[in-house]
């Protein structure tokens, strides 16, 4: 099991430690002087890559991990967008991950704070971004051969990961993107409507031995 947490908000100066019976293995990124942004990854104790790699961004916005796992090579990315110019730092957090991916396999959860396609990710059916930079985003997607795990397992389904009461409105705001050669491995996904932010499940199998679900 792969565990990514968005928006922890942990000074870097006070994360608290994590000693679970099931996740001993985790990587943390804070921003350095405030209760802001920070991404985590956890590793679950029957999970044992070997890390070859990471790039962490200095500003708790997001971590890349290469793991090898089983002769396999895999990146684990967990990134939290800011809530402006989504678009543009996207593009340029893919163009990084390309140059630390480098052909392997990624799987990437994400907190975009926008919805990918207003008319099915969000329940007013309308986004503050513009079409042409959701375009722009989406073929920096494609140019890395990652899908929507969730949207293509669900095509024209609406349901949503986030709430917000300010606006009364639903939206799809939380992501698992996969390389595309990883749905030969069956893979299945779901959202789970537990609070505000809802958490997104993804299984691959059958599945390599030490590569497992994640969230």
């Amino acid at each position: 099991m792969v565990v990514m947490l968005q928006e922890t908000q942990f000074k870097t100066s006070a994360i608290p430690k994590f000693e679970g019976r099931y996740y001993n293995t985790w990587f943390h990124n804070s921003h350095p002087s405030k209760k802001a942004c920070g991404v985590s990854i956890a590793f679950d104790k029957t999970f044992c890559p070997w890390l070859l790699s990471a790039d962490i961004d200095p500003r708790g916005r997001f971590v890349f991990l290469e793991l090898s796992v089983d002769q396999s090579i895999y990146t684990i990315a967990n990134v939290y967008f800011p809530n402006q110019d989504q678009p543009s730092f996207g593009v340029k957090l893919l163009r990084r991950l390309s140059r630390l991916a480098k052909g392997s396999s990624i799987i990437m959860g994400r907190d975009l704070n926008m919805v990918m396609d207003p008319a099915v990710d969000s329940s007013v059916g309308k986004s503050s971004i513009s079409p042409s930079a959701l375009r722009t985003f989406k073929i920096a997607l494609s140019s890395l051969r990652l899908v929507d795990l969730w949207r293509i397992l669900h095509p024209g389904v609406k349901d949503y990961s986030f709430h917000s009461l300010a606006y009364n409105s639903y939206g799809r705001l939380d992501y698992l993107f996969i390389s595309q050669a990883l749905l030969d491995l069956h893979p299945c996904s779901s959202i789970a409507v537990w609070s505000d932010h809802a958490p997104v499940f993804g299984l691959l199998s059958p599945t390599p031995r030490g590569v497992r679900p994640f969230t």
